[in-house]
């Protein structure tokens, strides 16, 4: 099967390097960036045409698209053009890019359907944690809720914070280990923490929701006090995501002792998933390159094993 990779950043090199490390039979057909695209598997890429993804499909013509490009809350775009174009083609689709899902999730799963071809997305939720492939090795459960860590950043935060540091030390902290952005901004107001929960709420209670729908509040009202007042209490403050068949949200939460959330800290993720049948908890790394790079890796292990 032949791949295009759009997106060569720090994830895009570390899917490059699992498929050759691991001996995948695919090729790379070539890969797309905002700055053009190449149209061979070289360690350095090296720009040979400047070309848009969506008009590079028709030159490398390929079995799958991988998207590992920046997300773009304002409309999806370009990505969302792209996989509508590559799925009317019958061409597959995996993405570690959750903006066109959280956005406009029943358009591009419907078009997935009607050209039968498949997307792959559990990389936008919790990495390589499964979290959405989980949900298909799950027959016959009514899921009753579910509820998550879903952002590693701002739980890194919180944890030093219950550990004494101020808000801004935190902050700080976690951009020099590289598990926030220059701009967090996503990450500390619960936006990407709804993103992901409005696409878990989609696959667990096969809804067609967008993050517009996801009603969220972020960290940035936490302070000393409130991590303090908590303590008095035995608890932790965590960025909790809910979700069940009638409400969703993103809100922090002072959690006890006794809930399975209580010890997941710094930057693990965590997925609790509650059924008729029974509760399962996973819980993982949420974020980086080589796990993000794994989620897309283990949904094209599954389409090529045709169980995608």
């Amino acid at each position: 099967m032949k791949l295009m990779l759009v997106g060569y950043g720090n994830v895009g090199k570390a899917f490059r390097s699992l498929i050759h490390e691991r001996k995948i039979n695919v090729e790379i057909g070539g890969i797309v960036t905002s700055k053009g695209a190449m149209f061979k598997d070289s360690e350095k890429f090296e720009v040979e045409k400047k070309i848009m993804a969506i008009d590079a499909l028709e030159e490398i013509k390929p079995d799958i698209v991988v998207d590992m490009s920046v997300a773009n809350y304002k409309d999806g775009e370009p990505s969302y053009s792209l996989y509508i174009s590559a799925l009317r083609q019958g061409i597959h689709v995996i993405t570690t890019n959750k903006s066109p899902l959280a956005l406009r999730f029943k358009e591009i799963m419907e078009t997935a359907k009607m050209h039968n071809a498949k997307i792959g997305f559990q990389a936008t939720v919790m990495s390589g944690t499964p979290s959405i492939n989980l949900y298909k090795i799950l027959p016959c459960m009514k899921i009753i809720k579910i509820r998550g860590i879903l952002n590693g950043t701002t739980n890194y935060i919180l944890t030093r914070m219950s550990e004494g540091s101020s808000y801004n030390e935190a902050l700080k902290e976690a951009q020099e280990k590289g598990y926030a952005e220059a701009n967090p901004e996503l990450d500390i107001n619960g936006f990407d923490s709804a993103a992901k929960l409005a696409i878990l709420t989609n696959v667990y209670f096969q809804k067609n929701i967008s993050i517009n729908e996801v009603k969220f509040e972020g960290i940035k009202n936490i302070n000393r006090n409130t991590i303090d007042d908590a303590k008095k209490t035995n608890s932790k403050i965590k960025l909790i995501a809910y979700a069940d068949s009638k409400e969703n949200y993103v809100s922090p939460i002072a959690i006890d002792q006794k809930d399975e959330l209580f010890n997941v800290d710094y930057v693990n993720n965590a997925l609790q998933i509650e059924s008729d049948i029974e509760k399962i908890t996973i819980i993982g790394p949420g974020a980086g390159p080589i796990n993000a790079a794994y989620g897309a890796l283990s949904d094209l292990i599954l389409l090529i094993k045709g169980v995608l």
